[in-house]
């Protein structure tokens, strides 16, 4: 007997204990935000071949929708094919034996239970399959970490849970409805920016399956459809044709690479589908900081988009500098589409969010989108050369694209954030409104232009900036062009963007802190507030030029 024989005659297995409550843990963890989260569930319901999915953020009594932590609970419920009592134990099962279909949306089985426990810890499924009766189970993390068994809960579905059914499924007699409970409450997202995330987020990730010819798949958010956002907005691109870089202008969506077939991993008949679009140029446009809204056009949102089997699994994504960190690709815009046989090749990870391209994969899509890149980049500098040779560069132009999208706390930690503090919220910024209102041509122009920042030629007692608010833009700050400090600044700084926009940045920051003190501020009268500030900013202006003119003289006497 050899030594190896003789060692291999003495080994054997044991059993590895194993603690269900930390892999639990582990994989809430894995990185989702709660839309991701939300969007993963509604992966079920799609391969459950469901036609309505009805998706309910609840909040908190009492509790602002802006605050954060005011999430109560999620809901997704949808008029699939359901599961029977066995089907939901085995959805709420880790390591079970299942077997997904080519075109699945599904790859690891783990997408509930991450998805879910990610964001609260308990997790309720509600189901019924065609014919039969509904079923209830639940899957309590603290139950599971006090018993150190895997074991969910089986319940009778309550009048509570056949409301929301009734409510979010209308005449529905099957299907299945999850809901997420025990919403964490360590700095969780609030209702209002989850929703807001999820409009746009679930119109790019299932456009495929919600556009007119993709099936008869209808999402609904809190009550409202969501519609269909292509990304690459190919209907314009078909409409303008092949981008040509020597004369593009920047105002259309224009082809880069047409929907071509590419091999990428040859070995395993790997093939995936890609295309390429070139967005606008949004300085081209008056109102660039809407068009940047419209076509999503910022330094997250360039790149490729990756959609499996038809779902969106990665945005933006440059392939490790394959589409390089540059403002000039600003308006690439690449969609790869791929089935399950390349989950390989991309590296498909657990949430099916990270990619991650094998040698042969990147060397073959590197030169697949090689004239592409190279039109993008030539194409944005033409734009911008075309928009050069129009008009200098307007530093007051540049400001208001950069502060568009800004957002202010709409109040600090300390701020009351009960419904009845919300309602007198609504009340003092409606009369902010009446007090502070913009001209009609102001008002106009503000909007078209995007710019939370406005020129008056005279303020009141010559102050020097004045608050205003605006239904659509929100707090705007008007500026006294003819006020000495102004004066003064224009002739030394106006040609300087970057302190331009500075300055800007400064003036609408002090009027935004003004209006969340006058609506949060609750335990004093607002007018008496109002009044308090009407003297600050008259004591300001009139100290700021005297002070700015001392230091310059100074420092250049």
């Amino acid at each position: 007997m050899t030594a190896s024989e003789a060692g291999a005659a003495h080994m054997g297995f044991t059993e590895v204990p194993i603690n269900p409550g930390r892999i639990l843990r582990a994989i809430a963890r894995i990185g989702y935000t709660p839309e991701s989260a939300i969007c993963d569930i509604v992966d079920n319901s799609v391969t459950a071949k469901a036609q309505r999915i009805s998706i309910k953020l609840e909040r908190e009594p009492d509790m602002s929708e802006a605050r954060r932590n005011s999430a109560a609970r999620y809901i997704i419920a949808d008029d699939g094919d359901g599961m029977g009592t066995d089907g939901l134990i085995e959805a709420l099962a880790l390591g079970v034996d299942g077997h997904y279909e080519s075109g699945s949306l599904g790859k690891y089985g783990l997408g509930l239970k991450s998805a879910g426990l990610s964001q609260g810890d308990r997790i309720e499924v509600v189901s019924a399959c065609e014919g039969g009766s509904w079923s209830k189970v639940a899957l309590d993390l603290p139950h599971v970490e006090e018993v150190g068994r895997l074991e969910c809960l089986m319940e009778t579905p309550d009048s509570a849970d056949l409301d929301r059914l009734s409510e979010l499924i209308p005449g529905a007699t099957h299907g299945t409805m999850v809901t997420i409970e025990k919403i964490h409450k360590r700095n969780h997202p609030s209702i209002r920016k989850t929703r807001e995330a999820l409009e746009r987020n679930l119109g790019v990730t299932y456009f495929y399956f919600l556009q007119e010819n993709g099936g008869d798949l209808q999402i609904l958010l809190d009550g409202d459809p969501v519609e269909p956002f292509d990304p690459l907005f190919v209907d314009e691109a078909n409409a303008a044709g092949n981008l040509d870089d020597s004369t593009w202008d920047g105002r259309d969506v224009r082809w880069l690479e047409r929907p071509i077939p590419l091999v990428l991993d040859a070995e395993n008949q790997v093939e995936v589908t890609v295309e390429a679009t070139q967005l606008v140029h949004p300085p081209a446009f008056d109102n660039s900081a809407e068009i940047r809204k419209k076509y999503m056009i910022g330094s997250s949102h360039y790149g490729f988009y990756v959609y499996r089997n038809k779902r969106l699994i990665r945005r933006a994504e440059r392939f490790n500098g394959l589409i390089p960190t540059d403002q000039d690709y600003f308006s690439f815009r690449g969609r790869i589409l791929i089935d399950d046989s390349a989950d390989d090749a991309f590296n498909i990870d657990v949430k099916k969010s990270e990619i991650l391209l094998s040698e042969e994969a990147e060397d073959a899509l590197s030169e697949a989108i090689y004239e592409a890149r190279r039109l993008s980049k030539s194409g944005w500098k033409r734009a911008t050369k075309i928009l050069r040779e129009k008009a200098n560069q307007d530093p007051n132009r540049k400001a208001a694209e950069a502060l568009f999208e800004v957002d202010f706390p709409e109040f600090l930690p300390t701020d009351p954030d009960d419904a009845a503090s919300e309602d007198e919220r609504a009340k003092r910024a409606q009369k902010e409104s009446v007090r502070h209102p913009l001209g009609d041509e102001e008002r106009e122009k503000a909007r078209k232009e995007g710019a939370r920042v406005t020129f008056v030629d005279q303020l009141d007692d010559n102050a020097l900036w004045e608050r205003s608010r605006d239904a659509t833009l929100g707090t705007v700050v008007r500026i006294n062009r003819s006020h000495r400090f102004m004066r003064m600044f224009d002739e030394r700084f106006g040609d300087d963007a970057d302190v331009v926009l500075l300055i800007q940045a400064l003036f609408l920051s002090l009027a935004s802190a003004e209006s969340g003190t006058v609506r949060n501020k609750q335990d004093l009268d607002d007018e008496i507030i109002e009044e308090v500030f009407v003297t600050y900013r008259n004591q300001a202006s009139a100290a700021v030029y005297k002070v700015t003119a001392d230091a310059l003289e100074k420092r250049f006497a």
